[in-house]
């Protein structure tokens, strides 16, 4: 820095420090503010990028290259320097000789005139900093942005969306959020690789620029989803953004480098201030009307509307969410144990383990208080894996039980439970063979290739499946076929009272003839009465449960000796029915 002083012209002579400042794209001016002349050394115009005969040697001259949006601020820092405030520091624009602007970082220091007088002359240091402001520009980028779209990233999207809430709530008006969904985006992945699904949010992201309006922002939230801030958007504007996304994205395929696909997406909306008053209502209105959407199918939107009773329970499922998270987090989700007795003998065969929550009071909450919202939320894989941490634990403990555990849709894919259930029952044969994974008939029939896979990999490790509530999803045989499980549930809504109900008879002994044919076990849940026992033992069921054998409890009440029976044969089919 030079000291007060100091002539630039002494400067002049001293060849080393203007070789220094020259290497270092740095240039030194004596900057005569009564005559506006001003002198320099170093490489002025290397610094500034203009031709060697551009005039330099006024401070008019010099000012006219400054960027206008940055005169003020120059002129700002100078003030205050010049009240004795502040040093005389600052960063702006210059125009160079091609009309492009480049960076300056701007050092300098007031000589003459006394306390309260004028300055007499500038003397300070100009530095080229254009790399450095490209590449903290590049960071900032990095930081906001999505690599993949350049659109904004999840974080600043939650920025913008905050601060365009405030706004509106501060100055009136009314604007939107738009919860964009690229429908079955993760089975392009697995069918035509990484790519390929690339290409296509790209090209969703490019549809999307196109239905943005002036104001609007755009960011991308997670791997097949994004949003969208409507600036001014009343409910009949947004109506006509989402509708207009939809056909954008559907009207043309998608060209991949597995060629052209056609896409779809689904959209949810909510509006703000109202709806919405802060940002967490807002994501949490949004995502439930993508939910609502999703619910009638692809390439469908749905807006949210605050009714007061599904707001309320709306605010429910998240209180019961936040309760489930708790109780993993301390140890509170258990299972309680229901006997599933042999229908021939009566004797206990296995238990199935259903899932339990304590909350902090002591009371036990029964998997549909919280199974059904947890579900909902997409949140059930740490659930299904405790469940399966619980279960693999008793049965280390018991070597004569038996057991059947609940999974859900999501864990078919849950690589993190499988590689859990592998590893605890890797050289444990003994324990594999007493358990039994059950999933639900409409999660299987909903991909069968995937279902299918998940059933091989269990039984591979030794273990038994079976298929839940069978009959709530109509299964065929070619879907028994491709599923190859063990035994089949029956779904219980066709069980209950099944002796005096005529139609469920005709549907239980359907289902019975279908499982029998291809050799399953059978299990007859929801039985509460003897007179539905006897029926379904005529019927030729394998297995029953329900209340009438036992409830749910903490403990199993005793054990089976037993093993797992096969399915009646054709002859005892056709002689009970």
């Amino acid at each position: 820095m030079l000291k007060a002083g100091k002539p630039a012209a002494e400067v002049a002579h001293e060849p080393d420090l203007v070789t220094a400042l020259v290497a270092g794209g740095e240039a030194v001016y004596e900057w005569d503010l009564n005559t506006d002349r001003i002198d320099w050394t170093g490489a002025p115009h290397a610094v500034l990028g203009v031709a060697p005969d551009c005039p330099l040697d006024s401070g008019d001259a010099f000012l006219k290259r400054v960027h206008p949006e940055d005169l003020p601020h120059r002129m700002i820092a100078m003030s205050r320097h010049f009240e004795g405030g502040e040093a005389f520091v600052c960063e702006y624009r210059i125009r160079d000789h091609d009309g492009r602007f480049r960076w300056l970082e701007e050092r300098g220091i007031a000589q003459g005139g006394g306390r309260g007088a004028r300055p007499q002359r500038i003397l300070g240091i100009l530095r080229n900093v254009t790399d450095q402001k490209e590449t903290h520009g590049r960071l900032h980028h990095l930081v906001n942005h999505d690599p993949l779209t350049g659109h904004y990233n999840r974080a600043r999207l939650r920025e913008a969306l905050e601060h365009e809430l405030n706004t509106r709530c501060r100055h009136g008006g009314q604007g939107a959020y738009l919860l964009v969904s690229i429908d079955k985006l993760a089975l392009v992945a697995e069918a035509y690789g990484e790519e390929a699904a690339d290409a296509v949010v790209m090209a969703v992201s490019a549809r999307l620029e196109t239905c943005r309006r002036a104001g609007d922002i755009v960011g991308r939230l997670a791997a097949d989803r994004f949003g969208m801030i409507l600036d001014q958007a009343d409910e009949n504007a947004t109506h006509d953004v989402a509708a207009d996304i939809l056909a954008a994205v559907r009207e043309a395929p998608v060209a991949t480098p597995a060629g052209p696909l056609h896409v779809t997406v689904s959209v949810g909306a909510t509006g703000f201030p109202l709806p919405a008053t802060c940002v967490e209502d807002a994501i949490a209105q949004v995502d439930c009307a993508l939910r609502g959407a999703r619910r009638r199918g692809s390439d469908c939107y749905s807006e949210y509307r605050e009714l007061p009773a599904h707001w309320l329970v709306q605010k429910r499922d998240l209180a019961v969410l936040e309760q489930v998270q708790r109780a993993l987090r301390n140890n509170r989700l258990v299972l309680a144990y229901q006997p599933v007795v042999d229908a021939a003998s009566g004797d206990v065969a296995f238990y199935e383990g259903l899932a339990r929550m304590k909350t902090e009071d002591g009371r036990i909450v029964a998997a549909a208080g919280f199974v059904p919202i947890v579900e909902e939320m997409g949140l059930m894989r740490p659930v299904d894996r405790r469940v399966v941490e619980l279960g693999l634990g008793k049965l280390a403990e018991d070597a004569r039980l038996h057991l059947s555990l609940n999974v859900s849709g999501l864990t078919a894919n849950d690589s993190v439970w499988l590689s859990l259930l592998k590893s605890r029952l890797s050289g444990r044969p003994d324990m594999a063979h007493r358990l039994t994974i059950e999933i639900t008939e409409t999660v299987a029939l909903y991909d069968i290739a995937e279902s299918a896979r998940f059933v091989q990999q269990i039984r591979e490790l030794g273990c038994r499946v079976a298929l839940d509530n069978f009959g709530a999803g109509f299964t065929s045989f070619r879907h028994l076929r491709a599923l190859d499980v063990d035994m089949v549930k029956s779904d219980g809504s066709f069980v209950r009272n099944v002796a005096e109900d005529v139609d469920n008879q005709l549907f239980v002994r359907s289902l019975l003839h279908l499982a029998h044919g291809f050799g399953l076990t059978t299990v007859c849940e929801w039985v509460e009465n003897e007179a539905d026992s006897t029926f379904l033992r005529q019927l030729g069921a394998g297995y029953l449960q329900g209340y009438l054998f036992g409830k749910p409890e903490a403990e199993p009440a005793k054990h089976q000796d037993a093993p797992v029976a096969a399915a009646p044969t054709e002859d005892a089919l056709r002689a009970s029915a």
